[in-house]
């Protein structure tokens, strides 16, 4: 057959469409697929669309198959019923394999079905193990998606920095296939390492991710992935100074948006930007316009939408603490249960930045105890797993709260790496105005959250209760604040601080 035609035949022209991210198209173009091929490819853009139910349908139409074909529809198979919270369909479908010596594609598809149930236990050990069990070096495509996978064990363990190395190096390998590189993987990828450097020092990675955003094949059917990358690229810019192309990320942002709910994110950053860099009146619109697409549109989303309801009451918690604390009430009815698939069902983030917003609109509201509780709580999270931005800002809304000055400390602290940011030089300016105690600064978050309880007057079981941690560990640590301040008493503690008490 003539090369050239073969090039060009129904079957290339479809493979492209896949290639490409076109999953969409791609299925319109082998609705009348007959081979177990492109039966298969089916299955996968499925898949890869999230149409974990038509998958399965799919899946049940395929005919008779080798061996090897019929592991890889097992692997699917199980995936899909994982992605649909239903591990034991998930474990049945993997159970019925026959043990045969598969070759590196199928062997890598059967490890991300058995990583697909171990996440749904929560056991980022069995989800290395999976993997490491399968070398699949040899090829750029395969070995992108097994680091793709090791990420995910990483972020499962809250190990951000690692899961961005991981993922650094999946972004790699996908630029040395010439063949037929993967652009879904690429996109998704490339969202993935935004937002970590976003909040992770990585001078270098940053730099490659402006380089990556710019280089992937987007196009209308990654709208998705597309949206989300300019967004978080416009914050990462912005947490470094560069505000001119905060917004130009942002703008991008906002016109490539899928939904009314991305919308009023949009607007929502935007304000946000617009406020960091002292357009004042621009702010105040761009939040009148969010705060409009909020109240309106129908938030039936289980997923990363819904955060933005989170972001906007921050933003208008100190202008308006009732629409705020609606907007939280909108959130909080919003249906929560998602596959154990999605990060977000296992995300300690998720409930950090839900901390962040309720302490911000209960701050505005006048109830400080409970705010500082809740800000508290996501200070010390953010601390855990170095997001270090989002640290800083609990660090300094706590600040405002409590006028204690420790807290400034603390914020620039968290932000120390960001060398070459004007906004951490900033905080870095303010924090070294402030008289802090060295011994405060001497301690760990989680002392500091126990040290505040105990210039409270609270004794360790109260402490243990609000902080939600062992009775034994808040002794240890109530022992480890009064060995900072070389007392032997809880009264010691508190007289000898409480020139500076409000360090905390």
């Amino acid at each position: 057959m003539d090369p050239c035609a073969l090039e060009n035949s129904p079957e290339r022209s479809a493979a492209r469409l896949y290639e490409e991210g076109r999953f969409t198209a791609y299925l319109k173009a082998t609705a009348a697929a007959t081979s177990v091929e492109q039966r298969f490819m089916r299955v996968r853009a499925l898949t890869r669309k999230g149409d974990f139910r038509g998958a399965l349908d799919e899946i049940a139409a395929i005919g008779p198959m080798s061996s090897g074909d019929e592991a890889m529809l097992l692997a699917l198979k199980s995936l899909c019923h994982s992605y649909l919270g239903d591990p034991d369909s998930a474990r049945a479908a993997l159970a019925a394999v026959r043990p045969k010596p598969y070759g590196p594609a199928v062997k890598l598809e059967l490890a991300y079905a058995k990583m697909a149930i171990a996440w749904g236990k929560n056991d980022p050990d069995a989800m290395d193990r999976a993997l490491l069990a399968v070398d699949v070096s040899a090829s750029p495509n395969l070995y992108a998606r097994w680091l793709h996978g090791r990420s995910w064990a990483c972020a499962l363990r809250g190990q951000y920095a690692a899961q961005l190395s991981f993922l650094e190096h999946a972004a790699k390998q996908l630029r040395l296939e010439t063949a037929a590189p993967d652009v879904f993987l690429d996109a998704t990828t490339t969202r993935a390492i935004v937002h970590l450097v976003r909040e992770i020092y990585a001078q270098e990675t940053f730099a490659l991710a402006v380089r990556l955003v710019e280089t992937v094949q987007w196009h209308e059917e990654l709208e998705h992935e597309r949206f989300l990358t300019y967004r978080g690229l416009a914050w990462a810019y912005a947490l470094r100074g560069m505000h001119e192309k905060a917004f130009e990320y942002a703008y991008r942002a906002r016109d490539v948006a899928s939904s009314d709910m991305w919308v009023a994110a949009s607007y929502s950053d935007q304000a946000y930007l617009a406020r960091m860099a002292g357009q004042t009146r621009v702010s105040d619109a761009l939040l009148e316009h969010a705060m409009l697409r909020a109240t309106t549109t129908d938030w039936t989303s289980r997923g990363e939408e819904r955060i933005s309801l989170l972001n906007l009451a921050e933003l208008i918690a100190d202008r308006n603490p009732e629409a705020a604390a609606n907007l939280l009430r909108i959130y909080d009815a919003i249906p929560t249960r998602v596959a154990p698939a999605l990060a977000l069902s296992r995300d300690s983030r998720l409930p950090a930045m839900e901390n962040y917003a309720r302490g911000t609109v209960l701050a505005a509201l006048g109830r400080r105890s409970e705010a500082v509780e809740h800000l508290t709580n996501a200070y010390a999270t953010f601390c855990t797993i170095g997001y270090a931005w989002r640290a800083a800002a609990s660090a300094l809304r706590i600040h405002v709260v409590t006028e204690q000055d420790a807290w400034l400390r603390y914020a620039a602290e968290a932000v120390a790496e960001f060398q070459e940011s004007s906004v951490a030089e900033a905080i870095r300016r303010r924090a070294a105005a402030a008289n802090v105690d060295p011994r405060v600064s001497a301690l760990t978050p989680a002392q500091r959250r126990v040290f505040a309880l105990m210039c409270e007057g609270l004794g360790d079981k109260e402490i243990a209760q609000r902080l939600n941690i062992s009775p034994e560990t808040a002794k240890n640590h109530a022992a480890k604040v009064r060995s900072a301040f070389g007392v032997r008493s809880r009264a010691a503690v508190i007289a000898s601080s409480r020139a500076l008490a409000a360090a905390v």
